[in-house]
Formats: structure tokens, sequence, C-alpha cells
């Protein structure tokens, strides 16, 4: 099934002190720790300078996961916090998705969207 093949693409944009990241499929813990570090390398610039970070996640297409991708996931977003991401934009067209992105993001500010121009609105939003 290709709708669950596990892809993702990771973006930064220093000058706003945001990263965007998109994200599909069932991964398995490789591709987590390959998305991982492709997320520490985008937003480093941002934490290494003490700039707040904003995310937009763009998770069309990302299905609900197991435990241990859940896990790992939580960890990466409370790190997240730990650096300096003050809020989360998600894009979703699941509920589901939805509603374990939130269950997993409780220390973030964190809003959910169908439309992403209004995600990212929102996001840059003072």
């Amino acid at each position: 099934m290709s709708a669950l093949k596990p892809k993702y693409t990771v973006s930064s944009y220093p000058d706003r002190g945001e990263v965007h990241f998109s994200a599909s499929g069932f991964w398995d813990m490789e591709t987590m720790t390959q998305f991982q570090r492709e997320l520490i390398a985008a937003a480093r610039p941002l934490f290494e300078n003490g700039k707040p970070m904003r995310s937009f996640a763009d998770l069309r297409g990302f299905v609900a996961q197991s435990s241990e991708v859940s896990d790992a996931i939580r960890t990466a977003v409370t790190a997240a916090a730990q650096l300096g991401t003050e809020r989360t934009a998600m894009v979703s067209d699941s509920a589901l998705t939805r509603s374990q992105y939130r269950r997993l993001h409780e220390d973030l500010q964190i809003q959910t969207f169908e439309d992403p121009s209004e995600a990212l609105q929102w996001l840059r939003e003072d």
C-alpha cells in the first residue's frame, strides 16, 4: 500500500523563526530516527541562538502510529518545548491523528487545522 509508505520533508526558515515539516504514512523506528536527525539539524540554528521557534506540521496522510513511534514523538516534542518551541500549527485530514497528536503534545501551544493557509496565519500571529 503506497498510502502507508513513510514519507517526510523538513525545512527551516530562520528569518521567521519557523521550522516546517510534513509527515505521512505509517512509520517504523528507522524512519522516525532519520526524521528526528533532520528536524534537529533544521532547528539547530534557531535554538542555538536562543530564538523562540514556531513549527508548522503538515500531517495530512499521517496515520495513527505504533506505541513505539508515538513514544518517540512524545520525547521529541518534550525536547522541542525545552529548546524553545512556543507554538505549533498542525494540518491534518484525520480526526484520529489530530487527537493522538494533541495528546502527545500537551506541553506545547498547539492548534489543529484542515487548511494550511489558516494554520500559517495562526502560527504567525503575535
